[in-house]
């Protein structure tokens, strides 16, 4: 693909290490078409900007803006909740969206604040039925507990004993399996490895989808496995997600009966901005 004669003016954020290249797309200077392609192209780690995802801004007319995410691998996600926080500051740093706006994605409307290098996000409400908990996988012999739910885009929560020492390598093995059940999951879904590390506190790890590895941080992952761990009465929110690459804020609120609303909650880094040139 080419790319504008004057190039394409980009910037590199992460939230808690889950890192993207962000373009405003705003005047479609990037036919849609191509947009997995760049994702392709831009995410390549060594040989690229390297990033997990592409967050592309686009114009909206449900919302202050449209959120598009295209995975490392070109696939496009519906949501993204550290992609989300990471975009709703961008949003805000460059004046189109003010400090708390909404967030068009293909899961339905997000509301997002700002608060200097914080986002939170409200992510909507999940009905506690939806959740298929207490589910059972058994592998090699060894039997993985798990709930599956989805939070914008489908997770299974796989619940670990504290004193679980398996290295990154061999979840990911796991994960894999997981994630080539397709009677199971017929969408996919990310893997969330979780450790209960207190009334308040989780340990989590993610292999995400489109991304096929493990993230430094998964913000619907941390959502999904707050509420995974909540609804087993393990812990109460507000519930700190402790992710390799940092913390998320996972906030619950009760609604009503079977009905709960989540809040996402952490810190972003605007790393580099930069013009992309078709080199």
């Amino acid at each position: 693909m080419n790319l504008p004669g004057k190039g394409l003016p980009f910037a590199k954020m992460h939230g808690n290490g889950n890192d993207f290249v962000v373009i405003d797309n705003r005047y479609g200077d990037i036919p849609g078409g191509e947009l997995p392609g760049l994702a392709l192209r831009l995410c390549r780690r060594r040989t690229s900007l390297g990033a997990d995802g592409l967050l592309v801004v686009e114009g909206s007319d449900k919302g202050d803006l449209r959120m598009r995410l295209f995975n490392r691998d070109g696939s496009e996600g519906e949501m993204c909740g550290n992609g989300a926080r990471c975009l709703a500051r961008y949003a805000f740093e460059k004046g189109i969206a003010p400090g708390e706006m909404t967030i068009e994605t293909l899961a339905g409307l997000v509301g997002a604040r700002v608060e200097g290098s914080f986002a939170t996000l409200d992510m909507g409400t999940l009905e506690t039925a939806s959740v298929l908990r207490g589910q059972e996988l058994t592998l090699s012999g060894e039997r993985f507990l798990y709930s599956q739910l989805t939070v914008g885009v489908p997770h299974t929560v796989i619940f670990q004993a504290p004193d679980d020492g398996r290295e990154e390598e061999e979840l990911a093995r796991v994960a894999r399996v997981f994630q080539s059940d397709g009677e199971r999951f017929p969408r996919g879904t990310n893997v969330n490895f979780m450790k209960v590390r207190g009334g308040r506190a989780l340990e989590l790890m993610t292999y995400e989808r489109g991304v096929e590895g493990i993230t430094l941080s998964c913000g619907t992952g941390s959502a999904a496995g707050a509420v995974a761990a909540w609804l087993e009465g393990e812990v109460s929110p507000p519930v700190e997600v402790h992710n390799p690459g940092g913390v998320n804020t996972v906030l619950i609120e009760e609604e009503g009966p079977g009905v709960v609303r989540l809040f996402l909650k952490g810190e972003t880094v605007l790393v580099a901005e930069g013009v992309l040139w078709d080199e």
